[in-house]
């Protein structure tokens, strides 16, 4: 009986860890990222908001710079969205 049969011989079923990739290329960044597309990725890149590195010649992006990213972008929409609201107090008061 090799490791993988169970008593009555048959197989077992084999637990499988997957882990996120810690590169993406940039179409799969685009989907991470909430669908946007190849050249809007690549300006991210190119301003500086997502960290990029090439990998056997294909450029890749940082998973954890998507996630950074994304983090940046919800942190800028609450600021926004406060500052909206006590634009509109300052209005109603007047």
């Amino acid at each position: 009986m090799n490791g993988n049969q169970g008593a009555e011989g048959g197989t077992r079923p084999q637990l499988v860890i997957q882990t996120p990739p810690r590169v993406l290329r940039l179409p799969a960044a685009g989907q991470f990222l909430g669908g946007i597309n190849r050249q809007t990725v690549a300006r991210l890149i190119r301003e500086g908001e997502l960290e990029a590195v090439y990998i056997g010649g294909t450029r890749m992006v940082c998973r954890l710079s998507c996630e950074a990213y994304v983090e940046r972008q919800k942190k800028k929409a609450k600021a926004e969205a406060a500052r909206q609201d006590s634009d509109a107090g300052v209005l109603a008061a007047a």
